[in-house]
């Protein structure tokens, strides 16, 4: 019995030593703990615990002001509230829908549709259930917080241009971030809800309008109710920036107007001696504010389908046969290399010209009579370029052409400019084989027409060439950005505009208005001359596109001006009666066209037959 009590002593002692072990290495282990957390790690858990009581709300900076040249501002952004709504299934919403139905007016059907097609790529955002809530909808919303918990009153800022439709292509619109935007140019920097420059200078001048983003960091309790703003540590945005254009509102709203008044088409005025855009007007138009509240797919599908097009920019991304104002390019080539005696009586216009077994008409049925170069360009007489085009090499006017710019892209400062075509004998050895194509091609091209292609802008900037002396100068509609110094642009000097070449064609553009045979002379001005060329290109598609191109005054030119109407018919007709009445009202200002400016006369040469056959248009 004493042995048995002993051991049982003995063991009952070796469980006490191996517990105390256990509870000693325990409380080591808490110690070493402990002493981790509340020594080693205290600054890390402090933060934690702060980060805990802060929460951080991104502040989307406001995008830059776009203004004219005289400081209007013709965008910038306005507040606006909308209701949001946290959710995880389509039944939250519809159950939200349908009870906040029952104290303001909503349309659930409509909701429900909106709701469905906003998910599809926002499914971890809050759906704005009312985009653009009034005060009533926003009173409700906050005096019932507990029956609608999941919906909250948001304030943004929205794009607005103030115009509407005002310079449309010029401006631009902004339109919602999508999943390429917030992943490949992300990095934090474009989040779902964004908005992004989408066209025109919204997209060419994104990086300085977008601004930099700041930081609200607000502190809450336990409950997650705000108790304020913890200033210190908060990171106001910063603005984007203001940028001046060089575009005059008054002079775009003008020239936009009187533009839409004829039909479909462009127009751009430029200042000859630096090139900045004074006016550039594509109609139709559209209204950008469309796509800065979020324009529908019905109405989106609206503006694609319309056979106007009023999406599309005619000013630098539309190509045209050049007609007739291409002229002022052929009188350079001839002149430059000497290929006809200017002064000699060239041919007799009989309204045909025979070159093997066909026959180009001219476009005035029973001709000009005796033509010499001079003579031919103020009238616009197709039969003389014709006959100079029978020695004329296809290389020699394509030269000629690109010396003006033609063929590649001005580099204004606005996305989607186009090349238009310059064609050489690369470009027809390629297209119909080597020696598969014949001289022919050269009576079309030198009187505007076959494949040459050019732009409105391209065009005014021909006619600035020949004001300014023969300087090739560089579009452009930015002036400078708030607090910079003005943007200047290189030009270049035109090979072979100069001295007699030069005077020559100036002489001659000025005949076009003011010589009593000139193709435009009836849009003439009584106290001050202009100079100018029409041109009217045929179209496979329908009536012939209105060309006019000028610059004024002829004697001290200080703007150029380019204008292009689809379908419509006679450029000096047509167009050139427009850019009389925009000098009117750059020169003298809006009131000097008070009283109706004069009609075409009824025996205009304007009014004159068109040919049909190959060519044949001024």
């Amino acid at each position: 019995m004493a042995k048995r009590d002993s051991k049982n002593i003995a063991q009952g002692r070796s469980r006490q030593q191996t517990l105390a072990v256990l509870v000693g290495v325990l409380a080591l282990v808490l110690l070493v703990r402990l002493f981790d957390l509340q020594v080693t790690r205290h600054e890390e858990f402090s933060r934690f615990a702060k980060d805990n009581q802060l929460q951080r709300q991104r502040v989307v900076a406001p995008r830059g002001y776009i203004r004219d040249r005289n400081g209007r501002i013709l965008v910038d952004n306005v507040l606006h509230f909308e209701v949001t709504m946290s959710w995880r299934t389509r039944n939250d919403v519809y159950d939200v829908v349908d009870r906040l139905g029952r104290y303001i007016p909503l349309d659930t059907t409509k909701v429900m549709s909106r709701f469905d097609a906003w998910k599809v790529k926002n499914q971890r955002l809050a759906f704005p259930l009312v985009p653009d809530a009034d005060k009533f909808v926003i009173s409700f919303i906050r005096e019932n917080a507990d029956l609608f918990p999941s919906l909250r009153v948001e304030s943004r800022a929205r794009r607005r241009y103030r115009g509407g439709e005002f310079a449309a292509h010029v401006l631009g619109y902004v339109g919602e971030a999508n999943d390429q935007d917030v992943t490949r140019e992300g990095a934090g920097r474009y989040f779902p809800g964004d908005m992004v420059g989408r066209a025109a200078l919204e997209r060419h001048l994104e990086s300085e309008l977008r601004g930099t983003d700041g930081q609200r960091v607000m502190e809450v309790n336990a409950s997650g109710t705000v108790l304020g703003e913890v200033r210190e540590l908060s990171i106001p945005p910063i603005a984007g920036s203001d940028v001046y254009l060089t575009l005059d509102a008054t002079l775009q709203e003008y020239l936009e107007e009187r533009l839409g008044q004829v039909g479909v088409g462009a127009a751009v005025a430029i200042n000859v001696e630096d090139g900045s855009i004074i006016a550039a007007a594509s109609v139709p138009q559209y209204d950008p504010n469309e796509f800065a509240t979020g324009i529908s797919q019905r109405r989106l599908d609206l503006l694609f389908k319309s056979p106007q097009k009023p999406l599309f920019n005619r000013i630098g991304s539309a190509r045209y046969p050049p007609g007739s104002i291409f002229k002022i390019v052929s009188t350079q080539a001839i002149l430059t290399n000497h290929l006809v005696d200017p002064n000699k009586i060239l041919v007799y216009c009989t309204g045909a010209h025979q070159f093997g077994n066909r026959s180009f008409r001219c476009w005035l049925e029973g001709g000009h009579g005796a033509m010499n170069l001079k003579s031919a360009l103020i009238q616009s007489c197709d039969v003389y370029y014709y006959k100079v085009a029978e020695i004329m090499d296809v290389n020699t006017l394509a030269a000629s052409a690109r010396a003006f710019g033609f063929g590649r892209r001005t580099e204004v400062d606005m996305p989607g400019e186009v090349n238009g075509l310059v064609p050489d004998r690369e470009y027809y050895d390629e297209k119909f084989g080597k020696r598969r194509w014949t001289q022919g091609h050269m009576l079309n091209n030198v009187i505007g027409q076959g494949e040459y292609l050019v732009t409105v802008l391209q065009v005014a900037r021909t006619a600035a060439v020949v004001g300014n002396g023969g300087y090739l100068v560089r579009p452009h509609i930015v002036d400078h950005f708030d607090g910079e110094p003005r943007i200047s642009y290189p030009r270049k000097h035109v090979p072979g505009m100069v001295g007699p070449t030069l005077r020559f064609i100036q002489a001659a553009l000025e005949g076009v208005v003011s010589n009593p045979r000139g193709t435009a002379h009836w849009t003439q001005l009584s106290w001050m001359k202009t100079a100018g060329k029409t041109g009217t290109a045929e179209n496979p598609h329908g009536e012939p596109h209105a060309w006019y191109t000028a610059y004024a005054p002829a004697e001290d030119p200080e703007i150029a001006i380019a204008i292009l109407i689809e379908n419509k018919g006679h450029g000096g007709e047509f167009a050139a009666p427009i850019a009389r009445d925009f000098f009117t009202v750059y020169f003298r200002g809006i009131e000097a066209l008070r009283p109706q400016a004069v009609a075409a006369p009824a025996d205009s040469a304007v009014g004159a037959a068109n040919g049909t056959g190959t060519g044949g248009m001024r």
